[in-house]
C-alpha cells in the first residue's frame, strides 16, 4: 500500500514536471487514479503559474468526490477569474447541491467568490441553496451593479445576462422581487435565456416559474445541437424543453427521451398533462 501511494505521488509529480515544460498529455491520465490523487493536487493549486493551476482544478473536476471538494472551494478563491470560473463550474456538475448546502465552508467561499467578481453563472447558481441575509445581499448587488454583463453555465452554453442566474438563486432563497422578475423575463424570452432555463430547471422549487417556463413546450423556434451538422430538421425549444421537464420533475411518459431528434405533438402534449396534473400552481 506505501509502495502505491509513493507510485501515485510520483505520477502526479512527473506528470507537472512535464506540464512545466509545456507537455500536458501526462496530466490527462490523472484523474485514472481516483480519489487518492486529490490531495496531492493542493501544491499545484497553489503554484505561481496560472497554468498549472488551471491544470491542477481539471484534475480535481474530473476526480471530483470528497477528496477535491476543499481544494475546489479553495479555488474559488484564485486571482485568476478563468480558473475562479472553471472551479465554480466543477463544483456545480460534480456536487448535488444538498450535498454542498450542508457544508457551511462552501457557502462563505462562494460568496466571498461572487464578491470578488466571480459572476459565472455557476457560482451564482449554488449560491442560491445557501439561506442567509448576506448571500441575498451579494446577490442583489450583482443583480443591480453587473446585471448586463454576460454569463454561461457551460463552454457550450447559451450566453445570458447576469442577472438571469442571480434571480434564479434569489427566487431560490425566497425573493418575491427576483421571482417576478423570472417571470417578467421568460414572458419575453429569447431563445438563448429560454434555453439556459431549461438547463437550470434543477434550481428552480417555485411552481410558478415552472408553470411558466412550460411556454417552451409550444415553442417551435430552432436551437443548436442535437441534430449533426447539414443534418436536418433541426430541434425546437419544444423538444428541448420535453427532455428538460420529464428529467427534472420524474415525469411518466410512455416514449423514450433522445437529444437527437424532434418530438410529435401527442409526445408534447403528453408531458404538458404530466405537469398539469403532478405539479401544484
Amino acid at each position: 500500500m506505501a509502495k502505491q501511494a509513493v507510485d501515485v505521488e510520483q505520477q502526479v509529480e512527473q506528470a507537472f514536471r512535464a506540464a512545466r515544460e509545456g507537455e500536458f498529455g501526462h496530466i490527462s491520465q490523472l484523474p485514472a487514479l481516483g480519489p487518492r490523487v486529490a490531495p496531492l493536487l493542493a501544491p499545484y493549486l497553489r503554484d505561481d503559474r496560472a497554468d498549472i493551476r488551471r491544470e491542477a482544478v481539471a484534475v480535481l473536476a474530473a476526480v471530483g468526490g470528497t477528496a477535491a471538494l476543499p481544494l475546489l472551494l479553495e479555488a474559488l478563491g484564485d486571482q485568476d477569474a478563468d480558473i475562479r470560473e472553471r472551479a465554480a463550474r466543477a463544483l456545480y456538475t460534480r456536487y448535488k447541491p444538498t450535498t454542498l448546502a450542508r457544508d457551511k465552508a462552501a457557502g462563505s467561499a462562494l460568496r466571498a467568490s461572487v464578491l470578488a467578481g466571480n459572476h459565472a453563472a455557476a457560482c451564482l447558481l449554488l449560491l442560491g441553496y445557501f439561506p442567509a441575509a448576506e448571500n441575498e445581499q451579494s446577490l442583489r448587488a450583482v443583480v443591480e451593479g453587473f446585471g448586463a454583463e454576460r454569463t454561461k453555465l457551460s463552454d457550450w452554453g447559451p450566453v445570458v445576462a447576469v442577472a438571469l442566474p442571480a434571480q434564479v438563486a434569489l427566487s431560490q432563497l425566497g425573493d418575491g422581487a427576483a421571482r417576478e422578475a423570472l417571470l417578467r423575463t421568460i414572458d419575453r424570452a429569447s431563445v438563448a435565456d429560454m434555453e439556459f432555463f431549461l438547463s437550470v430547471l434543477r434550481d428552480i422549487d417555485s411552481p410558478t416559474v415552472l408553470h411558466a417556463i412550460k411556454k417552451a413546450l409550444d415553442d417551435d423556434r430552432e436551437i443548436a445541437g442535437g441534430i449533426p451538422s447539414g443534418a436536418g430538421p433541426r430541434r425546437r425549444l419544444r423538444d428541448a424543453a420535453v427532455d428538460a421537464f420529464v428529467r427534472r420533475l420524474n415525469l411518466k411518459v410512455d416514449f423514450e427521451l433522445t437529444d437527437s431528434r424532434r418530438y410529435s405533438d401527442e409526445q408534447v402534449a403528453q408531458v404538458r398533462r404530466s405537469m398539469d396534473a403532478s405539479l401544484p400552481r
